[in-house]
This record gives C-alpha cells, sequence and structure tokens, in this order.
C-alpha cells in the first residue's frame, strides 16, 4: 500500500512539474493540423498617434519639396519604427503529448524500478529471503542445547531445532532436512500471521494472538492453526549451516505430525 501511494504521489508530481513548465514558457497547445498563429501585440493609443503625425509630416514634405532647401534634415523616425517583440509560438499539439506521456511513463518506470529494488533489497545483500549461512554446525548444535531446544536467527525469521530422523521413521522431513541433524521453522503463525514465540515451561511454541500451539518440530497441537508451522529447506556445506528462505515449505496438516511430545510443562498462553 505505502509503495501505490508513493508511486502514485511521484506521478502527480511530474504531471506538477509539466504544468509548471508550460505555463513558465506560456506554451500553447494547437488543434491537430493546424499551424500556430503568429501573435501580434495590439498598437497602444501613443504608437497609433505616432503613426498619424509621420504620415502627415511626409505628405506634407512631399507637397513642399520644392520650397524646402536641399539642406534640410529628414523627420526622426517614431516609436513604430523600432522593432516589436514578437511571442515565440507554442509547440504543436503531437509534440507537446509526446514530451508529456514520456516524462509521465519514465516518472512511473523509475518509481516502479525503485520500488522493485527496494522488495528485492533483502535478497541482495543475503537477508530474509535468500539462502543464509547461519553458522557453524557445532556452534548451532551447542546453541540449540543452550536455548532450551530451540535457536532463534531474526535475519531468516526462523527457529532450529534439533531434527532426529529416529523419530521420524517415514522420512516425512528427509526432503527439507537433506541430511542435517537440524529442523528450520518460519516463525510467523500460519492462521493470522503472528510471530510465534518459544514456551520455555511447555517446550512448544505457542501464539500469544489466538492461542494456537505447536510442538517442537511446529506440528499442529491446538488452536485455530489450519495446520502446523511453515518451513525452510535446511543442509549442512562443509561444516556450515545454510537455510534456503527463498521458498516457504507449507506445515503438515493438523493430523499429519511425526513428533509425539506432550508439553513438559505449563503452557505460557
Amino acid at each position: 500500500m505505502t509503495t501505490i501511494l508513493w508511486v502514485l504521489a511521484t506521478a502527480i508530481g511530474l504531471l506538477a512539474v509539466g504544468f509548471w513548465w508550460i505555463r513558465r514558457n506560456n506554451l500553447a497547445v494547437y488543434p491537430a493540423g493546424r499551424a500556430p498563429r503568429e501573435l501580434r501585440p495590439l498598437n497602444t493609443g501613443c504608437e497609433l498617434g505616432a503613426q498619424i503625425m509621420m504620415a502627415t509630416t511626409a505628405e506634407s514634405a512631399g507637397g513642399t519639396t520644392g520650397t524646402r532647401s536641399s539642406g534640410a534634415s529628414p523627420a526622426a523616425p517614431g516609436p513604430a519604427a523600432l522593432k516589436r517583440r514578437k511571442k515565440t509560438p507554442g509547440p504543436p499539439r503531437r509534440e507537446f503529448l509526446r514530451t508529456g506521456l514520456l516524462v509521465v511513463v519514465g516518472g512511473m518506470l523509475a518509481s516502479f524500478g525503485g520500488a522493485s529494488l527496494a522488495f528485492l533489497w533483502p535478497t541482495l545483500k543475503g537477508g530474509f529471503g535468500a539462502q543464509i549461512d547461519v553458522g557453524d554446525e557445532g556452534e548451532i548444535t551447542q546453541a540449540i542445547r543452550d536455548g532450551g531446544g530451540r535457536f532463534e536467527f531474526p535475519s531468516g525469521r526462523s527457529y532450529l531445532v534439533a531434527y532426529d530422523p529416529g523419530l521420524d521413521p517415514d522420512g516425512q522431513y528427509a526432503e527439507i532436512t537433506n541430511g542435517a541433524p537440524f529442523m528450520a521453522l518460519y516463525q510467523k503463525c500460519v492462521h493470522l500471521g503472528c510471530r510465534v514465540p518459544w514456551c520455555e515451561s511447555s517446550k512448544w511454541f505457542e501464539c500469544p494472538c489466538h492461542g494456537s500451539r505447536y510442538n517442537r518440530w511446529g506440528e499442529y497441537q491446538f488452536g485455530p492453526a489450519p495446520r502446523g508451522l511453515d518451513r525452510f529447506a535446511v543442509r549442512v556445506e562443509e561444516g556450515r549451516v545454510v537455510v534456503d528462505t527463498s521458498t516457504v515449505v507449507t506445515g503438515p496438516s493438523r493430523t499429519g505430525g511425526a513428533l509425539k511430545q506432550p508439553p513438559e510443562g505449563p503452557h505460557c498462553n
């Protein structure tokens, strides 16, 4: 919504600049096929009087040529003899419309380009929406133990939890874990998008907004959520844990969980 308002404001600003430029240069728009007429300034009363006096003087000089001496000085030119300033005619209508259209389209393209760059910027710099190198495998394992069962990394908007394939006999999560001893869970509740915190006492993820609860593997346990938490693919490369946040993997259904983990203490929500 903010991007749309920004684009509209930019387009309106460009139109305002275009109208200001037209007014500043006193440009006119003419119908197609008709050349602009040359604008001539109206004669003022003083100029008209000067022309009449010049004409009268010229007639008198013509009638008395024989009586005047050859050394008589000619009459001084009046104001009408001075060059008049002429206004520059405006550009043709098609040229004006073409220029205005190019300005508006260029501004809109620049706005959309800026918005797209802002949207893709986290991906370009390796943040959320890209493949993230979380850290050393051994350090992540220790961080999960120290965190009571989960490791949180805000840049990926995710939790890393320990994954034991022995507790997943059907290999339900084998494809997204890629042999790694970790599972990456999206922090966003699948009900209405609230961030789901970790409950230290129950060892579950419990949403404070509407009471949805998920076990340690993000599988649905209680509340209005339609399924378990969504997740990301994770792998270990040369001892480094990499989480691919560019693709969100839909969480398991309400009855499709593999981990049988009851709450280990009181609920937080």
